[in-house]
């Protein structure tokens, strides 16, 4: 007796008319490389063609999965990056779009009230298959936990340790840091700031690099680091109360992030310095909107776009229960006007190769 038209379409139907079991059925509807291409292909347009409907929710059910991610930005609630920070815009928009590619939705978790409740709110209830944090904090306990507890973890950002168990995808940033101090050395800036909170691990990084490139030129001596938080207003403030006590005693600035470079660069501004005749500055990140800023940002580029694929790769890993190696991704110094060694720098230039 031929199916009720307007009854729905069971995986049953499907296995009928292929000739298979249910399971065949299911399987090839998962793309289970255990099912021949040519098999799978054969059930999957016998499927389209009776306009079958996976129902997502009963399936997520059977498998005990939420086909859900948590995304988490842990950089501290005082002075801490923000999700309307441009690279936090870059970075969620790269890991939604490749987590789409795989069928998962993310939630997205700004603050969490306390570290003792990050197992039981993000993963409780199977909330979520997984956990996915920007940023490995000035304390790694909450993180630690989550791993002690099973929980699929990825963090973005962070540096190894020999006693960490959870997978680490981030930038070189002790790279980044000496690409941005060694160049401005090079330049013949002697008296060079380092803006940035070295609390947490990569800022952390970041001013090693900085200070190994200073060591090497016989400098040791001159690092200077003040604490900045990640947003323009605390570079723009920081470097108006230095110029208020001291003066201009610096000749160039290494900020630890983009916002902080151009929160920098409007102090010594308003102010009436010149940049970069006056003070040379470097950021990094390189923020969609750093080519466009006056001056042109020099910056250091992270790869956001490929670390926001590779943590939602690592995180696909341990969801099927595979391992994850930790990631290490090279940055790139992208030389600009605000340094003073490109002065005719035009965002052109960049759009247009």
């Amino acid at each position: 007796m031929p199916k009720d038209s307007s009854s729905p379409v069971s995986m049953s139907d499907i296995a009928r008319l292929a000739g298979v079991s249910e399971s065949t059925v299911s399987r090839a509807l998962n793309n289970n490389p255990l099912i021949n291409e040519k098999t799978r292909e054969r059930i999957q347009q016998i499927a389209r063609s009776m306009n079958y409907k996976i129902n997502e929710s009963a399936r997520n059910l059977r498998l005990k999965r939420s086909h859900t991610i948590s995304v988490v930005i842990n950089t501290g609630s005082a002075g801490g990056q923000t999700f309307s920070d441009p690279f936090m815009l870059d970075m969620i928009g790269a890991i939604a779009d490749r987590l789409a590619e795989h069928r998962y939705d993310l939630l997205f978790s700004n603050r969490i009230v306390t570290s003792d409740d990050w197992h039981a709110y993000l993963m409780g209830s199977r909330r979520a298959d997984g956990v996915i944090v920007i940023g490995q904090g000035v304390d790694d306990s909450p993180l630690r936990e989550l791993q002690r507890q099973g929980d699929p973890l990825v963090v973005w950002g962070g540096t190894t340790k020999p006693d960490l168990d959870y997978c680490i995808v981030s930038s070189d940033n002790q790279m980044g840091g000496r690409q941005a101090t060694e160049h401005l050395l090079k330049l013949g800036r002697r008296n060079i700031l380092f803006l940035g909170d070295t609390a947490h691990p990569e800022i952390y990084g970041r001013y090693e690099g900085y200070r190994a490139a200073l060591t090497a030129e016989g400098l040791g001596n001159s690092e200077r680091q003040i604490q900045v938080s990640f947003s323009s207003e605390s570079g723009y403030q920081s470097i108006a109360d230095l110029l208020k006590t001291e003066g201009l005693s610096f000749d160039a600035i290494f900020a630890a992030s983009d916002s902080i470079a151009m929160g920098a660069i409007k102090a010594l501004q308003s102010q009436g310095y010149k940049v970069p005749d006056d003070i040379a500055v470097v950021g990094f990140d390189d923020i969609p909107i750093a080519p466009f800023y006056t001056p042109p940002l020099t910056t250091v580029r992270q790869n956001i776009q490929r670390g926001g694929e590779l943590m939602v790769e690592k995180m696909m890993q341990l969801i099927g229960d595979k391992t994850a190696e930790p990631a290490v991704l090279p940055t790139e110094l992208v030389v600009r006007s605000s340094c003073g060694a490109n002065p005719d720098f035009q965002p052109i230039q960049e759009y247009s190769q």
